[in-house]
């Protein structure tokens, strides 16, 4: 089937696809999959000086953000005509 070559191409274009994010102040750096997965995490040495609750909200924040940007990065992909496509 010459149908199955294509999806697999795309399959692994989506699988690659990677967001990021980083907190202003540097505390937090993450990365993820279109499924918001993490992929790698970076949490700085003084990332409880604020308190943990703190923390818990910027990393919160941060994977929000890296979610949201890998899933525009697969959505053109999936369709080039898309806004700001250049990953397509």
């Amino acid at each position: 089937m010459d149908a199955a070559e294509p999806q697999s191409e795309l399959d692994r274009r989506i699988a690659a696809v990677r967001g990021e994010s980083k907190s202003p102040d540097g505390t937090i750096a993450i990365e993820t999959d279109p499924a918001g997965r993490i992929t790698r995490l970076h949490v700085a040495d003084y990332a409880m000086d604020d308190g943990p609750d703190h923390l818990a909200a910027v990393l919160v924040e941060q994977h929000r953000n890296a979610h949201t940007a890998a899933i525009d990065r697969a959505v053109r992909i999936l369709d080039p005509a898309t806004p700001g496509s250049s990953d397509g």
